[in-house]
């Protein structure tokens, strides 16, 4: 996935600390600010994070980010459909043992739970092991003076 960011501070280590602005969840063709519902719900629309420096950009600059895309992906699968999988599948095990409708339920939403805590550990494995990493691969925009 590409996007364009900003060069915030460029670090000693060959990354650089990158303002993302956000996509909007309505779609890449929609723009929040000519309709104004999005815009009044969000009230950060950049994201800093650490990229790696691969084209030497200065503080200032606009820049293309690559991101890995398996991890991205892998990572949303996991913190969205799979709480929803385990309650399904929960679910249908109490169902395969003929347990009363109150247990059925009771074990979808330990099911749920159960998704929600393995995408919270994953979040935090992701953390430490940055994850999802960005690249710089291209200068857009050269506003640092170099």
């Amino acid at each position: 996935m590409e996007q364009i960011a900003v060069v915030k501070k460029v670090l000693e280590n060959g990354m650089a600390q990158i303002a993302v602005e956000r996509e909007t969840a309505c779609g890449a063709a929609h723009s929040c600010a000519d309709c104004a519902g999005c815009e009044k719900m969000m009230t950060n629309t950049h994201t800093v994070v650490t990229a790696f420096n691969d084209v030497q950009a200065g503080k200032g600059d606009v820049v293309k980010v690559r991101s890995e895309n398996a991890t991205f992906f892998k990572t949303a699968a996991i913190v969205y459909i799979l709480p929803l999988i385990l309650a399904m599948v929960f679910y249908f095990v109490a169902v395969g043992a003929a347990m009363g409708e109150g247990l059925q339920v009771l074990l979808a939403f330990v099911g749920f739970a159960a998704g929600i805590l393995v995408a919270v550990g994953w979040d935090r494995h992701m953390k430490k092991q940055n994850g999802l990493r960005f690249h710089i691969v291209e200068i857009k925009r050269a506003c640092s003076g170099t």
